[in-house]
């Protein structure tokens, strides 16, 4: 089961490291959308061992169809369903584009030295979060930021840790994210902190913990999901799907690991009433993607499977028009 923190660590390795609102930051609720297409990172031999491409598929795996040949991660949709954002491997690091579900109209946002990864698009399609740090950096930090869609206009809204994966709350006036603080002999370290989009507010909604990885935020704005590394063999909960409310209470088991599925990366349907999921199947030993119904307690399906190793996945609406 490979570990799945995103690109920081491998990039990190390359280099040998050890605010004011945005304007257009909407805090105005958002309805609820279909639900629509599916992206994942697919392995691609042609780019060495475990590195992916981005693919897009329909919601249950058919359709499937590869939009990037080089080196991708983290993707996430625009509200609309019209654009994807994803961080892309370049010589100068990790950085972030967008183009079209069709693979049309590739635009980068980013460039500085270093990397900027794991996009995040604002309910209103205005903003995009994401973490990032800087070539040669001393000491190491990972901070989250926020631009304009376009890429203009990017502020910084922490500083001095190790945070990644920020994702906005559906009325977009707060950003969730995980803080990395260390080490375990049950696995990486990692806490639940809650920031205003303007960058006031910090505070920590939930302690860290081994193997806690990759938090979203439930479309009905009630839950903060994330999971504990299905890696984390030791740890409590290790491959399961938790959430917590946005203040810190009510942490539960949403969907335990079963003897043959082990889960990590799972993000919410537009609709908020599924999960799509990686789901490591301990039988054959290889990832697969997953759709789980009512909230994560139901059904699962297993919808993108193969030779290949899949990851990241991410969940659009369905485009209007």
């Amino acid at each position: 089961m490979p570990k799945k923190p995103g690109l920081i660590a491998a990039v990190a390795a390359l280099f040998c490291l050890a605010g004011a609102m945005p304007a257009g930051a909407s805090t105005e609720p958002h309805d609820t959308p279909d639900n629509g297409p599916i992206a994942f990172g697919r392995a691609n031999a042609q780019l060495g061992g475990s590195a992916m491409s981005l693919w897009v598929a329909r919601a249950d795996g058919s359709h499937q169809q590869q939009l990037t040949r080089d080196e991708t991660g983290f993707s996430d949709w625009s509200p609309d369903g019209r654009r994807i954002a994803f961080d892309f491997v370049s010589d100068t690091g990790v950085h972030i584009a967008t183009m079209s579900p069709e693979g049309k109209g590739r635009r980068s946002l980013t460039s500085a030295p270093g990397v900027q990864e794991g996009p995040k698009w604002s309910p209103d399609g205005r903003l995009i979060a994401y973490d990032a740090f800087a070539e040669g950096q001393d000491p190491f930090a990972v901070s989250i930021w926020v631009m304009r869609s376009d890429g203009t206009d990017p502020h910084e809204l922490t500083q001095g840790f190790i945070d990644v994966e920020p994702v906005f709350s559906p009325d977009g006036t707060r950003i969730a994210f995980g803080r990395i603080t260390g080490d375990s002999p049950e696995g990486q370290l990692e806490a639940v902190y809650v920031v205003n989009v303007d960058g006031t507010g910090l505070h920590e909604i939930l302690a860290p913990r081994a193997g806690l990885e990759h938090p979203d935020w439930s479309p009905d704005g009630r839950l903060i999901s994330f999971n504990i590394a299905p890696e984390s063999g030791s740890a409590p909960d290790s491959g399961a799907i938790l959430a917590v409310r946005p203040d810190g209470t009510g942490l539960k088991v949403v969907r335990p690991p079963s003897d043959g599925l082990r889960f990590f990366k799972p993000v919410w349907s537009p609709d908020g009433r599924q999960l799509l999921t990686g789901c490591f199947d301990t039988k054959i030993r290889k990832d697969r993607i997953c759709t789980i119904s009512d909230q994560g307690k139901g059904k699962i399906r297993v919808v993108i499977a193969g030779d290949a190793d899949v990851n990241l996945p991410s969940w659009g609406a369905r485009r209007s028009g």
